[in-house]
């Protein structure tokens, strides 16, 4: 069984299988049926293990294979959002604010490794708005940070008195008040601020260590001006973010959002022991920014920038272009969860046009299909399939969802009257326990985790109701619409092969649209990142040539048999820059 799908409508919340069945195996219906009422909020944990439903007098907490199994009713009313700390060891509630109890604490938090669970909060506090209400916590819930004013305080989540905010185990104090703040998701958390521009100072980005007491010790600090607003991404390692900063009026009027920059801080080390790095991202090209984000691997991110068609370039970690695509209508990048592919989209006011690129084989695109209307758009937890769908309030027509192959295959599609919430329910890496109570620590192994099956496009099972959605919306039929032949670098007339025409004994050059002359100077400008290939597989040639002597007998100096054994040294290099071929002749 691959990973599950997670649908929610204005009536029910409803479950199913992935592929290749796609078979309902839950479905929670609520109204004018008995049932419990309108679910106002739903939400799945990050590990899997929960999912979470607000109704008008409670928030019920589910668990098991397929939701089968309550697990605590909490006595809340109103609770219009909720949130699960990064481990799913806590979950937050925030409820409407009283008009006629100005003190009622609207903002609460639940331990869920309780056993059993109470009914009771481990902490209330209040929120008067829903933006930016929830505690922020580390990734393995070791830590939890509030902000009091001017003062960010840091908890350890420890023992019984885990929410002693009054008795922080790390404050935070910048010299000038910060208005954005973000803590990093590595096992040794850092936390990041953002002091936007005022009154002639300029605005500042700054990486702190979490250490005892006071905090003073800066990471790594960035100054700029023309920022008035950011957010910002970490790395999935914790040890480089993103700022894209925006400014509330572009002074240029070329813009109506206001002026985009990107920024990038980096550090080495934990709590950056071996120093850090800041920079400006040089994206070369006005316009705004419309998307950008990080490789799992944490070596890499890419960035789709500029007035439509707009530029797509991918950085490494010190802030340098490796590789630029041409000019496209796309707004939407998304890497798979390993890394190997990318999905670059177009979607919004856009045709919803996608590429899918194959990031170990030099970003070449493998696939293209058209995914109309898209709201939502993510990648499978295996990578293997992508989920498009049309959702209510972006959308109130059309609304649905649809399951692609990385191939541009449609393998399942259903169509909603008004769909609210989709999502994928990821695996849980621990055992559920007959009595309704998930272990905390009993780890399953990795060939028992449910990974998507690594299948072909000629092995796909296409499910009965494409063929049906396809033969209902001839005008919408979503086929593969197939990936443009690559055709390499380019190559004066001189150097291109000879092809023997059938029937004569001449030759000619093989006939190929003239390629526009900015095409082809991005076809053959050579990328660092390959400059570095070239450079490693010519040590490995170098390499081979001094282990076939030493083969013959030939007696090899120190300095060449040091060479040969910083051979797996050279294939591992080659392997993180995603060189998979042999070496060159």
């Amino acid at each position: 069984m691959s990973f599950q799908l997670f649908a929610k409508t204005n009536s029910t919340v409803e479950v199913f299988q992935g592929y290749p069945s796609f078979e309902e195996i839950s479905s929670s219906k609520s109204g004018n049926d008995g049932t419990e009422g309108k679910v106002i909020q739903s939400l799945l944990s990050p590990c899997g293990r929960f999912m979470a439903k607000s109704y008008e007098s409670k928030v019920v907490l589910l668990i098991g294979e397929t939701w089968e199994i309550t697990l605590v009713e909490l006595p809340l009313k109103n609770v219009y959002d909720l949130k699960f700390s990064p481990s799913g060891n806590f979950l937050s509630t925030w409820e409407r604010p009283l008009v006629d109890d100005t003190e009622h604490l609207n903002c609460k938090i639940w331990n869920l490794n309780e056993s059993p669970l109470s009914t009771e909060p481990k902490y209330s506090y209040k929120a008067s708005t829903q933006s930016s209400w929830t505690l922020q916590f580390s990734k393995l819930d070791d830590y939890a940070i509030k902000s009091f004013g001017k003062e960010l305080r840091i908890i350890k989540l420890s023992g019984e008195d885990t929410f002693k905010f009054d008795k922080p185990f790390a404050t935070l104090t910048p010299d000038q008040p910060f208005t954005t703040y973000q803590i990093s998701p590595a096992e040794h958390p850092t936390i990041c601020t953002f002091t936007k521009e005022k009154s002639g100072k300029p605005a500042q980005l700054t990486i702190w260590p979490i250490t005892t007491g006071k905090i003073t010790k800066q990471i790594v600090t960035k100054q700029f001006f023309k920022a008035d607003s950011c957010h910002l991404k970490w790395s999935d390692l914790g040890n480089a973010i993103l700022c894209l900063t925006t400014t509330d009026f572009d002074h240029s009027n070329k813009s109506y959002y206001g002026e985009n920059n990107l920024y990038l801080l980096s550090f080495q080390g934990v709590n950056g022991a071996l120093g850090g790095e800041s920079v400006r991202v040089s994206l070369g090209k006005e316009g705004p920014i419309h998307d950008f984000n990080w490789s799992p691997t944490s070596r890499q991110f890419g960035v789709i920038y500029g007035f439509m068609p707009a530029t797509i370039t991918f950085f490494d970690l010190k802030g340098n272009a490796i590789h630029s695509l041409n000019e496209q209508r796309k707004n939407t990048l998304e890497f798979s969860p390993n890394g190997k592919y990318i999905l670059v989209g177009g979607f919004g006011n856009l045709q919803g046009s996608v590429d899918i690129l194959d990031r170990h084989d030099k970003f070449r695109c493998i696939s293209k299909f058209s995914a109309t209307n898209t709201s939502v758009c993510k990648w499978s937890p295996g990578g293997e399939f992508i989920l498009t769908a049309t959702t209510s309030p972006r959308l109130r027509v059309d609304n649905g969802l649809k399951i692609w192959h990385y191939s541009g295959t449609l393998v399942f599609v259903k169509e909603y009257k008004e769909l609210l919430k989709v999502d994928w329910r990821t695996n849980c890496p621990f055992r559920i326990i007959k009595d309704g109570y998930v272990t905390n620590g009993n780890k399953l192994k990795d060939e028992e985790l449910k990974q998507d099956p690594k299948i072909r496009k000629h092995q796909l099972e296409i499910h009965p109701v494409v063929t049906q959605f396809n033969l209902k919306n001839p005008n919408k039929s979503s086929t593969n619409l197939g990936a443009k032949k690559t055709t390499g670098a380019y190559k004066p007339p001189h150097a291109r092969k000879a092809t023997v025409v059938p029937g004569t004994t001449k030759t000619r050059a093989p006939q190929s649209t003239p390629t526009p002359p900015l095409q082809q100077s991005a076809a053959s400008q050579t990328s660092p990142e390959e400059k570095k290939i070239r450079s490693l597989l010519k040590k490995l040639r170098a390499i081979e040539s001094l282990k076939v002597k030493q083969t013959e007998g030939v007696k090899l100096e120190n300095t060449q048999v040091t060479k040969i054994q910083s051979e797996p040294k050279i294939l591992k290099e080659l392997e993180l820059l995603g060189w998979k071929g042999e070496l060159d002749s």
